[in-house]
């Protein structure tokens, strides 16, 4: 399924915007349009090197010429053959240099209108970062200002296109409104989650920045680029590790991206895949806030696993163990915020429900975009890991056989993921995916999903 380049979203009722702040919205929707035909010159569906490099390029020419020329694997060029037939890298900024124009030309318009001085010169150094491609200057200013109710995002960030090396960044743009109540709960959530935190197991090699995690919900108004095609739930950026211990990183959960899985995807498997006894137990207010919980443990978790060389080590596995890894310790986590009667242990059972039903979700995403494999393959390991240990049976669909028994086994998985993230070898990420990894456990229900699918 083929989805457009640009989604925009009607400003909700009640959204706190001050005249020149709707202005600001407007002339910063333009320009998030804008960057849908760069992105659109990027990606090829039908091809795995999309348009990053040459079609009839092989893999390890590629890799052969990016040893005389390191630019030929940065994220952000685009590799065309010269004259003679050889591999040469454009970078992004030159590349797309016309376009980039008009995109930045709409963000200084709306840095001149907007009323708050610290945003209106975020906005400039964004459109500088376009123009120069300096994208870290422009990180470090977005991450060091204080959050303000609108949220802007715009740039070659994720990788997810580039299915050849996972390498390549793609354009994508966001704009959003800060919804304040749901923000001060992923806060709640935040506090408690960082303050837990263990000991990280190999401390030299850890990213630490707790104290700089920051995180924010948000009423869109438009996606853009990648983020349109693939409709997020969530995001957490920066990617780049040695900004995120530097200056830290911010989560943003994406609300009507977020309703719209929950209505036609979430709550549907949830009704399809779990037995009728068993899910007569959770009504839907309580999974709709579990299933909005997870978004937030998930993208709480991401910078508390960040290992400077795991991505090195693990190599095309990394954004398998990356992604999942995170996913499951945000639910361990939440023990603690049981014991401390943050949360009902319904609560807690009501997160770990959803995370079923989320691993289900990633599964029929995947059969769309396989851009995605890594997250359903991910969520694959978790399930047949639960199945494998007893912590969730299966018969006329899931459920399990008691709330300690898969407690403890999400405890377990964490350890297992954490220990290959941090000091694991590329053997045994491989080892684990192949025992754990398979895809069959999502075709089993096949029959019963037929009508999402």
């Amino acid at each position: 399924m083929t989805r457009p380049a640009v989604v925009h979203f009607p400003l909700k009722k009640g959204t706190p915007l001050a005249a020149s702040e709707k202005k600001v919205t407007e002339k910063l929707t333009k320009a998030a349009e804008a960057i849908a035909p760069i992105y659109e010159k990027q990606v090829n569906a039908l091809d795995s090197q999309a348009n990053f490099y040459p079609a009839d390029a092989t893999k390890d020419e590629i890799q052969q010429a990016a040893k005389s020329n390191s630019k030929i694997l940065s994220p952000y060029t685009m590799v065309e053959r010269d004259l003679k037939g050889r591999l040469t890298a454009i970078p992004y900024h030159i590349k797309f240099r016309d376009e980039l124009l008009k995109v930045a030309s709409l963000i200084e318009d709306a840095a001149k209108i907007s009323d708050n001085f610290e945003f209106s010169k975020r906005l400039k150094v964004q459109a500088n970062a376009l123009m120069e491609g300096k994208y870290e200057t422009s990180d470090i200013y977005w991450l060091s200002m204080k959050p303000y109710k609108i949220n802007f995002v715009i740039g070659p960030i994720e990788r997810y296109e580039d299915r050849l090396f996972f390498t390549k960044c793609a354009y994508q743009s966001w704009l959003g409104v800060m919804d304040k109540k749901q923000t001060e709960d992923a806060i709640l959530f935040r506090d408690f989650i960082v303050s837990s935190r263990r000991k990280v197991l190999v401390p030299s090699e850890k990213v630490e920045f707790m104290d700089k995690i920051q995180i924010r919900v948000d009423d869109m108004l438009v996606f853009s680029g990648l983020i349109a095609r693939f409709m997020f739930t969530s995001s957490n950026l920066p990617n780049d590790v040695n900004l995120m211990e530097k200056y830290g990183s911010e989560a943003t959960i994406f609300n009507q991206s977020f309703n719209n899985k929950f209505n036609k995807r979430r709550y549907p498997i949830f009704l399809a895949v779990f037995e009728e006894n068993f899910k007569n137990s959770y009504p839907r207010s309580l999974l709709r806030q579990g299933s909005l919980r997870n978004s937030y443990l998930h993208e709480i978790s991401h910078p508390l696993l960040r290992y400077k060389d795991a991505e090195k080590r693990l190599q095309e596995y990394f954004p398998i163990f990356d992604e999942i890894s995170a996913s499951v310790l945000g639910v361990k986590a939440c023990g603690s915020l049981l014991l401390k009667d943050i949360i009902s242990q319904k609560e807690l059972e009501a997160i770990m429900v959803m995370f079923i039903a989320l691993a289900f979700c990633w599964w029929m995403q995947y059969l769309d975009e396989s851009g995605v494999i890594h997250y359903a393959q991910g969520f694959a390991m978790a399930l047949n890991f639960f199945l494998e240990s007893g912590a969730i049976r299966e018969s006329k669909g899931f459920s399990w056989p008691n709330f300690a028994k898969l407690f403890v086994s999400i405890d377990q998985l964490d350890s297992s993921l954490e220990r290959i993230l941090s000091v694991g070898t590329y053997e045994d990420a491989k080892k684990f995916t192949e025992q754990y990894g398979s895809l069959e456990i999502f075709e089993r229900f096949r029959p019963i999903l037929k009508n999402l699918i």
